[in-house]
């Protein structure tokens, strides 16, 4: 009943950290970069919203891009156990991001419903459309091009779609509405939406149905 009444509301990207903050509404981000010397040590916005079973559809419209490098995609559900406004996560290339951020992130919540998958942390690289992978305790991949069907974002302003399908464990990727194929498969358990751009832009969320 709780997740039935979670997909009636509009989806909000509501987790916040290093210089990421809500443009308008919940549902709309902005960042701003940062200027300490390392630009991958950034922040990420994620989504609250737990999907638990079935299938999940967002469109993620990204605009005033300085360039594509956002990476758009899920992770495990996760608590902070501060309001630290300058805490850094980036786990998408990190793959002990778990014990990484363990004083200020608890994973630990939901970690008995994540299945027997090793895929926590998965996105879509838009600067060459590779996909990035961790198991955060110590597996990741290199974000090659792993998948068939990788297109980069561009800098342009740009809808990017994914379908998260717990019944049959894929992730798939659309850019502005054309299918580019499943990214990712083995994917068990419990997810969220997550945002971790290294670059000026804005981000928009929604709920919606994958194109025909």
């Amino acid at each position: 009943l709780k997740e039935l009444e979670g997909l009636r509301k509009p989806l909000e990207l509501d987790i916040l950290f290093r210089g990421i903050s809500h443009f308008g509404s919940t549902a709309t981000i902005q960042f701003i970069h940062c200027n300490d010397g390392y630009v991958y040590d950034k922040g990420s916005a994620i989504s609250s919203h737990i999907m638990r079973s079935g299938r999940h559809y967002a469109n993620f419209k990204a605009t005033q891009m300085a360039s594509d490098e956002i990476n758009i995609g899920i992770i495990r559900p996760l608590l902070r156990k501060n309001n630290r406004m300058d805490l850094s996560f980036d786990p998408v290339i990190r793959e002990d991001f778990i014990t990484d951020y363990e004083s200020d992130v608890d994973f630990t919540i939901r970690a008995s419903h994540w299945g027997d998958g090793n895929v926590n942390c998965c996105t879509y690289y838009g600067e060459d459309g590779s996909c990035w992978w961790s198991s955060g305790e110590g597996t990741c991949n290199d974000g090659e091009p792993e998948w068939s069907g990788n297109v980069d974002m561009g800098v342009d302003p740009c809808t990017v779609g994914l379908l998260l399908d717990l019944n049959a464990g894929t992730l798939t990727v659309y850019r502005n509405s054309r299918r580019l194929g499943v990214m990712k498969r083995g994917l068990t358990g419990e997810y969220c939406w997550m945002v971790t751009p290294l670059t000026k832009c804005i981000i928009s969320v929604e709920r919606d149905v994958p194109p025909e």
